[in-house]
């Protein structure tokens, strides 16, 4: 009896049309961000993130490589936290959202409500590409 397993290898798989290729039956982020929210931003790692901008105390807009299909029908979730280990206690949150098709806002807030630069903050975007 032969080995019926198989391995399927490529650095870039698109449709027919050359897009992006559409996941069916599944549900996967279609973009995600992990960058330093302090002093001048770094990003650590991403999917689809083409750059990111800082728009003032906790506030950033990260915009996609690839477009989502809408500018409202995606959505998003996130973290923060200001130190790693994070052990002051000190729960942080992030909020993100669509802002247009081709980017989405990831808003940092501590446990009052205020916005807060985070060492820690990651987002993370689900929803269909254009």
């Amino acid at each position: 009896v032969g080995d019926s397993m198989s391995t399927l290898r490529a650095d870039t798989i698109q449709s027919t049309g050359g897009g992006a290729a559409t996941l069916t039956k599944q549900t996967t982020a279609k973009s995600n961000l992990n960058f330093n929210g302090t002093g001048t931003i770094a990003v650590r790692g991403s999917f689809n993130v083409a750059s990111i901008t800082d728009r003032g105390t906790g506030q950033f807009t990260h915009t996609f490589v690839n477009s989502m299909s809408s500018a409202t029908d995606f959505t998003g979730t996130g973290c923060a936290q200001d130190t790693y280990p994070d052990n002051d206690g000190r729960n942080r949150m992030v909020s993100s959202w669509p802002f247009s098709a081709s980017s989405a806002y990831a808003n940092s807030f501590d446990t009052s409500g205020n916005a807060d630069d985070c060492a820690y903050i990651s987002s993370v975007i689900f929803g269909d590409l254009a």
